[in-house]
């Protein structure tokens, strides 16, 4: 006996039978079976035959290995997946930007050669713009702060801001 069932509550079937099966609560599996019986015996059918008709991959009452992988696909795969492409996208706009910046490099007259034996010497490519900003002392404070606050010691803090190790031992007393 073949009864034509909408798609729509095909797919509402198959739902339930899945709370059926994999609900932790008793209660849950008592209330899944309960409404797909319900849903079977408006078709007609008993709880199985309606399982065999709304499940074709159901085979010896396994499920085929398409619909398990298919149960199998968590929120962690999704956003793993998820977390991939948008890897993948920065990665390619990072490469774009750096094959721009190479190309106003060329614009500019600098080869790829001379670049590369400026950075063997160590030496930075020079700017074309110079700052007449001079940092203040509270800069400095704060610059000294930061720097002990990592976990830095006096003589490396005093060399990285260019003071003394009375400056800085003054500025970690001020902290304290």
């Amino acid at each position: 006996m073949s009864v034509t069932i909408k798609e729509r509550d095909r797919e509402r079937f198959r739902k339930v039978i899945l709370v059926m099966k994999s609900a932790t609560l008793e209660g849950e599996r008592e209330a899944a079976r309960v409404a797909a019986e319900r849903l079977a015996g408006q078709w007609n059918m008993t709880l199985d035959e309606a399982i065999v008709e709304t499940h074709p991959e159901v085979y010896d009452g396994k499920v085929s290995e398409k619909e398990a992988k298919a149960h199998r696909q968590s929120a962690h795969d999704a956003w793993q997946s998820a977390t991939m492409r948008m890897m993948r996208e920065k990665e390619a706009a990072e490469k774009y930007r750096f094959e721009m910046a190479r190309q106003a490099a060329r614009e500019r007259g600098l080869s790829e050669e001379q670049q590369a034996r400026k950075r063997q010497r160590g030496q930075s490519i020079p700017r074309s713009f110079y700052s007449s900003y001079t940092p203040s002392e509270h800069d400095q404070f704060r610059l000294i702060s930061a720097l002990l606050k990592d976990g830095l010691s006096l003589t490396r803090v005093a060399e990285l801001a260019n003071v003394s190790t009375n400056e800085v031992a003054r500025v970690y007393l001020l902290m304290r």
